[in-house]
């Protein structure tokens, strides 16, 4: 687990920055939560950790194991806090997060993007030889025998399943049984389940939609695995499964692993995602801003513009007023109240989507109360190859 003792050790060249030698020095200090360098990511450490408990004693009391997707984050520390909470490992979307979290530190990693073509395998063996638990999802014979032919020590394999969304996956059972045969007739892969993820189920905004978009994935997630259980595969991995789908996961009962991301710090896309286990969630991610000009009687401008936040989903959000994108570095919000803030005051918005807002930062500033108590490294800042 990080600790405060040691920011700089961990942030390694980054510490030399002169802006992050800045933040290095407010910690700790009463009020310096308002003073951190704008614009900045900002994760509220208390907030986080309820969320990471409420998601951890949910799975475990349905019987269902906690894999924690990195994509949100992408970072060592935070994944760290995810596993003392009783995580079971940890997800990552491409190779590239996955070097970049086993260098440092982390060990038991899923890869959820079936790999494709003979040097994205050659990474996976590289890592799993050099002693990550490394494991992959496959869709297509091609892939599994690339693999086979540069692994050097025993590599888990889980064949990706579509499950509606025809993005990724094998797009039948009989398709899922073709690649088991290739898989297990390989030396070094060792089939170990299968994974079926709809990302489009997990911002419907009605439960009862949103359930009955599982619900379809899910049969024919099953339909694979019946069909590779009849055959004598192996399927004991079920994986799968969002921060919008939880609750309708554990209900359907297919999966006996869950992925959620978002759920760590939610953003402004799932505000409107209603269900008793997202509203048990808090938002504990924030972009903190500064107000650099106050001249105009109905807005002001801050420093958070288009390299600030994520802008493939709504705008950023903040009580202040509505939110306008304003350029490349600022952004104007609505208002003209008469103790709105003044030229220099920090303000802090909620991102639109918390993923790819975190990747456009090389540190997370994390915060108790008003306090900046530890910066945390985004170890995984677009490795996106």
């Amino acid at each position: 687990m990080s600790t405060v003792a040691d920011p700089r050790a961990r942030l390694g060249a980054l510490a030399d920055r002169p802006v992050i030698r800045q933040a290095l020095e407010l910690i700790g200090r009463p009020g310096s939560r308002q003073a951190i360098p704008t614009p900045a990511a900002v994760i509220d450490r208390a907030a986080m950790n309820r969320n990471l408990i409420r998601a951890a004693t949910i799975c475990r009391a349905a019987g269902v194991a906690l894999r924690p997707h990195a994509k949100t984050h992408k970072s060592a520390d935070l994944a760290r806090h995810q596993l003392t909470a009783g995580a079971v490992g940890i997800c990552v979307a491409k190779v590239g997060e996955a070097e970049a979290l086993y260098a440092a530190g982390i060990q038991d990693l899923l890869i959820t993007s079936p790999i494709v073509g003979a040097q994205v395998a050659a990474r996976v063996a590289d890592l799993a030889a050099a002693g990550a638990s490394v494991a992959v999802t496959l869709d297509h014979p091609d892939n599994a025998t690339a693999l086979a032919a540069t692994a050097r020590t025993d590599i888990d394999v889980l064949i990706d399943v579509d499950v509606g969304m025809h993005r990724t996956g094998v797009p039948t059972p009989a398709a899922a049984l073709e690649l088991a045969a290739v898989i297990e007739a390989a030396p070094r892969l060792r089939l170990r389940g299968v994974q079926g993820y709809g990302g489009l189920w997990q911002h419907i905004p009605d439960a009862t939609e949103r359930h009955a978009a599982v619900a379809a994935g899910m049969e024919q997630l099953s339909a694979a695995i019946e069909l590779l259980d009849r055959h004598g595969h192996d399927t004991t991995i079920r994986t799968g499964g969002g921060t919008g789908t939880l609750d309708a996961d554990l209900a359907i009962g297919v999966l006996n692993e869950l992925q959620p991301g978002s759920y760590t710090v939610l953003d402004v896309q799932y505000r409107v995602v209603r269900s008793d286990w997202l509203d048990s969630l808090e938002h504990a991610l924030f972009v903190s801003a500064t107000v650099i000009n106050a001249a105009q009687p109905t807005s002001l401008t801050i420093d958070a513009g288009l390299k600030a936040f994520a802008t493939d989903a709504d705008r950023p959000s903040t009580d202040l007023g509505e939110y306008l994108w304003y350029g490349d570095e600022q952004g104007l919000i609505l208002t003209g109240a008469p103790d709105r803030p003044r030229l220099g005051t920090h303000i802090e918005l909620l991102p639109p989507h918390c993923d790819p807002t975190v990747d456009r930062y090389d540190v997370i500033h994390v915060v108790e109360d008003d306090i900046l108590v530890d910066l945390w490294p985004v170890h995984a800042r677009g490795r996106s190859q």
